[in-house]
């Protein structure tokens, strides 16, 4: 049976409770999710890398302070799924969207993860019988050389056939794992030796000739059950985990299709002001979900100084649509620093939203934090020092 976001009927009873006054009066602390929360989270969010994704202890406390157990969480630009998951994790409904189909695919599997590690290691040995049967049959001549030159044939052969299996079959937890694993130096990964986040060979640091090894055929099959072990390392799912209700879309933000007031609370982290290229860092990945022009998707999926605010308007107005009267629009956004200018996109954002909504949207709150650089993707960057919590509340 299906509710009003026509999203499967859960399993399991949610307890409902109030939201506290005394925890909407308790200002947020930035102590709440300090450090990194690598050694502590979920490994089922760490299936495969994004840049710039939201620390998922971050993603709880807001959770926790802006909703209550069973209400309705949406993130309009979920990325890696990191608010959905956590949202699923604390008992509330999880809507996830994102244009990006890397983004898509990994918010699904980690939404669908199977129960536990046992089940989880079934399915993939079922699978693995299937790929392992139609990898001879891959043909190679029409894989663009760029993508070729990443894989052993028999490795690319094995890995095409991998994508094309667990999409027929819609399993987008094995999916995830194997994005996950798809490039990197290190020898539990597919590729040649390349970069981790963006895809770039790394022929001159270890060059064929003196590091054979690494040129060598990786199977898949190892390499797959391996990943979905360490998936489970640090990972216990609730008993009532598969009765946990969630939708994923992939559609521009600028034209949902949520209802109207059909979400309890936002709690999003929206493109950085033309900060990342989110297709071109992703372009090995989404070659393999399909995507053959990835200079095309980026037009949408970077936030440049030409479209980044018309387009936030859009997005803006559709949050506030689909916000119920009273809820919380919780935006992390990041300072950005380009070309000797620095722009606040949270400032810029408040302004914006008050101005699209005529006042239907009201700033409640704007927390400033310090971005150490362990905490980032790319070590010693410039571009994004600051990270604010922008908090609007529907009116």
């Amino acid at each position: 049976m299906a509710d009003e976001h026509g999203l499967r009927e859960g399993q399991v009873s949610l307890r409902q409770m109030a939201l506290s006054e005394t925890k909407l009066e308790r200002r947020l602390d930035s102590t709440l999710w300090a450090g990194s929360f690598n050694s502590r989270e979920s490994t089922i969010q760490q299936l495969a890398p994004y840049v710039g994704r939201m620390k998922s202890g971050m993603a709880r406390v807001l959770i926790d302070h802006y909703c209550r157990e069973g209400d309705t969480v949406f993130d309009p630009f979920c990325g890696s799924g990191v608010v959905p998951f956590e949202a699923a994790l604390m008992g509330r409904v999880a809507l996830g969207n994102d244009l990006s189909p890397y983004g898509y695919v990994l918010t699904r599997g980690k939404l669908s993860a199977p129960r536990s590690l046992k089940v989880a290691l079934e399915q993939t040995l079922e699978v693995l019988e299937v790929i392992e049967g139609e990898a001879p049959s891959v043909k190679l001549d029409t894989v663009p050389k760029w993508v070729r030159e990443f894989f052993h044939p028999q490795t690319l052969r094995e890995t095409i056939a991998a994508f094309q299996v667990l999409f027929e079959s819609e399993n987008y937890f094995l999916l995830s794992c194997l994005l996950g694993i798809l490039h990197h130096v290190r020898p539990g990964f597919l590729s040649y030796p390349a970069s981790h986040l963006v895809p770039y060979l790394r022929r001159k640091k270890y060059p064929p000739a003196d590091f054979p090894e690494m040129y060598e055929y990786r199977d898949l099959r190892s390499r797959l059950l391996a990943k979905v072990r360490r998936a489970y390392r640090r990972t216990l799912l609730p008993e009532w985990w598969g009765g946990h209700i969630y939708k994923v879309t992939m559609e521009n933000a600028m034209k949902l299709s949520l209802s109207s007031e059909s979400v309890d609370a936002i709690v999003s982290s929206p493109p950085y002001f033309g900060a990342l290229d989110y297709a071109r860092d992703n372009r090995l990945r989404l070659w393999f979900l399909g995507v053959s022009d990835w200079k095309e998707l980026d037009k949408s999926l970077t936030a440049s100084d030409q479209v980044y605010l018309p387009q936030m308007r859009k997005c803006l107005s559709e949050m506030h649509r689909v916000l119920k009267r009273g809820g919380y629009c919780v935006l992390v956004l990041g300072d950005v620093a380009r070309n000797g200018k620095e722009k606040n996109t949270a400032r810029i954002l408040s302004n914006l939203a008050v101005d699209v909504t005529n006042g239907g949207f009201e700033e409640e709150e704007l927390y400033s934090d310090v971005i150490p650089d362990n905490r980032r993707s790319r070590r010693r960057t410039r571009t994004t020092k600051i990270e604010r919590i922008l908090v609007m509340r529907k009116f």
